[in-house]
This record gives C-alpha cells, structure tokens and sequence, in this order.
C-alpha cells in the first residue's frame, strides 16, 4: 500500500493524470466520508419541542444590481429548551445550499420541508455534547443514501478507469 501511494505522489508530482486523479479521487472520498459520519451522528441526536420564530429564505451578501444575480438561503430562527438552558438556533438542515435566479425556488424547498404540530412548535434536534449546536431537519435515509452512492461511484470510477 504504501508502495502504490508513493507511486501516485510521484506521479501527481509530475503532473501524469492518474496520479492527480489518485489525489483528487482520495480528497474526495475524506469529505464524502467525513459527510457520512457527520450525518449519521446527527441522526442519533436527541429532540425537544421548539418555538418557530421566522423560517423562509434571505439574500446572501449584499443587494445585487441585477436581481437574478441575488444568491438566497434558507433562512430560520426559533427557540428551544435543554435542560432548563434556553438556546436560538438558525440552522435548518446539515445541507447548505444557495441559489440565485432562476433556481432561487431550490432555496424555498429546504424551509418547506420543516413541519410544525397541531400546538404551531417544531422538533428541534441537538447536539447533546453542545445544546446550543441545532437543526431543524435531520438527515434521512436518502440523504445517507445519496452520500453512499457518491462515495461508491467516486471510487469506482477510479478503479474503472485505471
């Protein structure tokens, strides 16, 4: 092992595609694992009830001139409890995600996606270790799933192609 990955730095030092291809495809599969762990650990962390405050979608930076220039995210504040601590959080999803023109509606999907109960408060999921760390959404399944299918496809299609 330690042979094939001098071989590859060797080869990414002097500029031959599979070796830069070895670098990236091993960067790649660290951030795509590191995203799996995170995921999974949010999924374990506990709930309690929470005050929806505002929940939409904001600008990003300041105005532009051009209006479909404007970048938008998902945009939340609410309040929640722990142990007798009061918390804010802004935080809806692990996910960050921003859009502008005509894929500013991508931006609106994420808020939809909260849900409140009969009595108007939501679930607020925390880090039990760091209450004030919270979201909204936990990862689901597909979203494990999705994080799965990229890390295999990223590193078969390394060894396919070499």
């Amino acid at each position: 092992m330690a042979e094939y990955l001098q071989r590859m730095l060797d080869l990414a030092l002097h500029k031959e595609l599979q070796g830069i291809h070895f670098w990236a495809t091993f960067y790649v599969l660290i951030v795509l694992v590191g995203t799996l762990w995170h995921a999974l650990r949010v999924r374990a962390w506990p709930h309690v009830e929470g005050e929806l405050l505002r929940i939409g979608v904001r600008p990003l930076g300041g105005p532009e001139l051009v209006a479909s220039r404007q970048d938008y995210v998902p945009s939340a504040l609410y309040r929640y409890n722990v142990n007798g601590q009061h918390y804010e959080g802004r935080e809806i999803s692990i996910w960050k995600i921003s859009a502008s023109g005509a894929l500013k509606g991508v931006a609106h999907a994420v808020p939809r996606q909260v849900r409140t109960n009969a009595s108007g408060r939501v679930k607020v999921y925390y880090n039990p270790s760091h209450p004030r760390k919270s979201l909204l959404l936990r990862p689901g399944l597909a979203s494990i799933s999705f994080v799965l299918a990229c890390i295999v496809l990223t590193a078969g299609f390394y060894i396919w192609r070499w």
